[in-house]
């Protein structure tokens, strides 16, 4: 898969609409159907992956003998997928200066009360964050993460739910991805200090830690805490910059999607 316009900024196709998308015409309306009949809350996730079209659904991407960590992440996979579906497609493409601020070694959200779309997907610039599943896996380029913000099961004491599936090695000529996921309850005024400077053992938050990456661009997320870090900076970008938002139709060219989306740039 090649980038999709280099150097200006355009979305690309997304996971949702290679591995995703297909299950629109008759698995996700059943599993609307089902989670109605059986008075099921599909934003619970717990709930969600008892549903029986689920579990078929599943079935397209996992073998029965699946190890258990491939089958747990394949149905958040499915999870935010249907989110993403229900929640309108929110697909926002964010360009290469915005990105570069949301991945400084510091960032101020100031007063903010942590907010964000129920369901979306964040874009970022093509191989300029990189990632890993496990701590002797490679390196893999991020394309993006699945977004859900929630407060249906939050913790004691807590106001928001938050859920990223991050997305690494998207290409063409794959028959799957690299997925990691992470989930975390918030308290929506007390975010600043997880913006602020993400933890890192060593070195500099994002930071590469690919031999020649400084020279290509490239910055790692080695933590947690640097994934969260960054998806509360994009939500907080999308929440108090509105002019830096750019609505832009999809596209029949290779490479890129054919969903509407958002384009953030600086205003």
């Amino acid at each position: 898969m090649i980038p999709a316009r280099p150097g200006g900024v355009s979305a690309r196709i997304t996971p949702y609409e290679m591995f995703l998308e297909p299950l629109e015409a008759v698995a996700f309306p059943a599993m609307r159907e089902e989670a109605a009949q059986r008075g099921t809350d599909t934003r619970r996730r717990d709930r969600f992956v008892l549903l029986g079209h689920v579990g078929a659904a599943l079935a397209q991407f996992v073998s029965d003998d699946a190890d258990p960590d491939a089958m747990e992440e394949y149905a958040e996979f499915v999870y935010q997928g249907y989110q993403f579906w229900e929640y309108g497609c929110r697909l926002y493409a964010f360009s290469e200066d915005v990105t570069r601020e949301l991945t400084d070694e510091e960032y101020d959200v100031g007063n903010w009360v942590f907010a964000g779309p129920p369901a979306c997907y964040l874009q970022f610039p093509y191989q300029r964050l990189w990632a890993r599943v496990a701590a002797e896996a490679p390196y893999e380029p991020v394309d993006g993460c699945f977004v859900v913000v929630d407060d249906t099961e939050p913790a004691p004491g807590a106001g928001a739910h938050l859920r990223i599936l991050l997305v690494l090695g998207l290409r063409a000529d794959r028959p799957g991805v690299s997925l990691v996921s992470y989930r975390t309850d918030l308290t929506p005024t007390e975010v600043r200090e997880l913006a602020h400077r993400p933890w890192r053992d060593e070195g500099h938050p994002f930071a590469t830690a690919i031999p020649g990456g400084e020279k290509r661009g490239y910055q790692t997320m080695a933590t947690t805490s640097e994934l969260e870090a960054l998806v509360i900076r994009a939500l907080h970008h999308l929440d108090v910059h509105h002019d830096a938002l750019r609505a832009a139709d999809g596209s029949s060219a290779e490479g890129q999607t054919h969903l509407a989306h958002v384009v953030v740039e600086h205003g």
